[in-house]
């Protein structure tokens, strides 16, 4: 996501993924035995960078706690003005990704065994 939507194009999105519901339903139980790529952890460790911005910028509140759209299409902006600082963050969360999702992937064989 390069910049903030308005709410017109956040519906819009909406309207579009829940067309395409089944479609990514399917594929991500295929991908659930699997290990995540090097580009899928990188991404996952960008998304958990934004959402400690994100926490940070809105006073401790994650984005289901606001109320208002137009406060999450602002601190959404913001955001998008900081992704030296993202990126940056990012590359320090990334070990923590990687550990999460092998304790996922041995979890989940553990279980399967069972």
């Amino acid at each position: 996501m390069n910049e903030a939507w308005s709410l017109q194009r956040r519906r819009k999105q909406g309207l579009l993924m829940k067309r395409r519901a089944k479609i990514i339903a399917r594929v991500r139980k295929r991908k659930l035995s699997r290990m995540a790529d090097a580009k899928a952890l990188k991404r996952r460790a960008q998304k958990a960078a934004r959402a400690v911005l994100f926490k940070r910028m809105a006073a401790g509140k994650t984005k289901g706690e606001i109320a208002s759209k137009q406060m999450l299409i602002a601190i959404a902006a913001k955001l998008d003005k900081n992704q030296a600082k993202i990126n940056k963050l990012a590359v320090k969360m990334l070990p923590k990704v990687k550990k999460k999702e092998m304790e996922r992937l041995t979890k989940l064989r553990r279980n399967q065994s069972n």
